[in-house]
């Protein structure tokens, strides 16, 4: 018979005490069009209740089938607790032709909180023209998924 016996336990001995606690995603695969230039929610968000006041939320961010027409552009912004917090563009569209496209942004928040936060992706249109999410994918309009992936990053 074995025994095993710790009189103290460490953090990583890589040299760091950083390591992911948690991930919290959220996904949304409908459609989406507006012409509205100011901020409507993409219906894409996540909650995560961070264990420590000290820790960081990394927010990764994919849009997929981001769609603008010719001489437009959409600006996304990311709200934290339904309050406007950090800003990311593209330029699909400002080619001169009607595209659709992938958008991926990753942002470092520090929420300073252990109460849950929201994180919801906003977006507008930058000249009034017809803008939106999850264009096409393989099976049709609305098939693609864009998805926010919230980690909780000890400090």
């Amino acid at each position: 018979m074995s025994t095993l016996r710790v009189d103290n336990l460490r953090g990583q001995t890589a040299g760091t005490d950083r390591y992911v606690v948690q991930v919290v995603e959220g996904s949304f695969s409908t459609k989406t069009s507006t012409s509205s230039t100011s901020f409507i929610t993409t219906g894409l968000e996540a909650t995560i209740t961070p264990s420590s006041t000290s820790n960081k939320i990394l927010i990764s961010v994919a849009m997929n089938g981001v769609y603008s027409p010719e001489a437009d552009y959409v600006v996304f912004h990311i709200y934290k607790n339904d309050v406007n917090h950090h800003s990311f563009s593209t330029n699909v569209g400002q080619n001169g032709e009607s595209d659709s496209s992938s958008v991926v942004h990753f942002y470092l928040d520090s929420p300073s909180t252990t109460s849950a936060t929201k994180y919801t992706v906003y977006n507008r249109s930058g000249n009034g023209g017809s803008i939106g999410i999850n264009n096409y994918g393989i099976g049709g309009d609305g098939s693609t998924r864009s998805t926010i992936l919230l980690q909780e990053i000890a400090q």
